[in-house]
């Protein structure tokens, strides 16, 4: 039963930081197609997958 648990915890941690990973990229993905920037964000290259 504790090495059931283990692996239980151990799932759910990494399904944790997945999810917590996943929600800046999707905020700056939002707050990209609300509003055109002039300017360049400081991190810009940080989300530039495809070199827009």
């Amino acid at each position: 039963m504790l090495i059931f648990s283990g692996i239980i915890s151990l799932i759910v941690m990494c399904l944790s930081i997945i999810i917590l990973s996943m929600l800046p990229v999707s905020l700056h993905e939002k707050n990209k197609m609300k509003r055109p920037r002039t300017e360049k964000d400081p991190f810009s290259y940080l989300f530039d997958v495809y070199g827009d």
